[in-house]
Parts: C-alpha cells; structure tokens; sequence
C-alpha cells in the first residue's frame, strides 16, 4: 500500500528528495538498477533533435573523463556507456542528492542513417553524437519506349 505524506505550509520541500526522484522513476524509467559489484546503473537522459540532414543527441555527463565515455553502433542500436567512480571527500558528507555510478542509453536507429559516419564530441561535460542521415534517393524518370523494343533487347 502507498502511504501519502502531507507538506504543511511552509515545510521544507527538500526533505526528501529521493520522493521526488522515486516518483520520476515510476514515470519516466529513470530507475537505478544495481550491478553485481554494487555499483548503481541509471538510463542516461538524452535530448536527440532532428534536423534535415542529421539526428543529434546530447547527454550530460559532467564529472566524467573523456575516457569514461563509450558510444557504439552495432545492429541498428545505438550506446551510450558512461562510467562513473564514486567522489572521495574529505570529511563527513551530510547531504548526497547528485547520484554517482554508471549510466547507459541504447537507443534503436532509423535505418536511414549513415552508420558509417557517426561521430562523438565531448566538451564541457556534454557528449554530442551526430548520426547522419543517408541522402535519400531522388526520384528518377524512366523514359517509355515501344513495346517490341523490350521484347527484342
């Protein structure tokens, strides 16, 4: 059974902000799961735009060395590997609302795309990959001939 908690006027909001976080969780999927050494697993969030040649995707990663970044296409399926280390701090930690661990996106691709062409860029923590479309076909006109044209050749 779900219990409901209250806020009275003027209650810090930020009592709890795991509740907030369980809530998106149950609604958008963004729930940790846990490996097997402990270490959580969260979806990457990504913001992916379209535009008329191209998809972009974003992903905040800050805290996170170029190299703790992985992106691959394989099968149509596009990853976003993101390995993360818990913060040593020196003293004692009172609050910890930025989660640590790992994240991941896999995301499945039109198959209009260019695979061949995927690119990654990391700057000031935000990963941006660019995956091209393939050019499309343009139309072509196919001139008529005579019937016994085709029958002969």
């Amino acid at each position: 059974m779900t219990a409901f908690h209250w806020l009275a006027p003027g209650s810090d909001l930020m009592i709890s902000p795991r509740s907030m976080d369980r809530l998106y969780e149950r609604f958008f999927g963004y729930g940790a799961t846990t490996q097997e050494d402990g270490t959580p697993t969260y979806a990457l969030p990504v913001d992916i735009l379209e535009t008329e040649d191209a998809y972009q995707l974003h992903a905040t990663v800050a805290g996170v060395p170029q190299d703790g970044v992985e992106v691959t296409f394989e099968g149509g399926m596009l990853s976003i590997t993101v390995k993360a280390v818990p913060v040593e701090f020196q003293g004692t930690l009172i609050r910890q609302e930025r989660p640590w661990g790992n994240w991941i996106r896999k995301l499945e691709l039109p198959t209009e795309v260019d695979s061949a062409s995927i690119a990654a860029h990391f700057e000031n923590g935000v990963l941006t990959v660019r995956v091209p479309k393939v050019a499309k076909a343009k139309p072509v006109r196919i001139p008529i001939g005579a019937a016994e044209k085709l029958i002969e050749g």
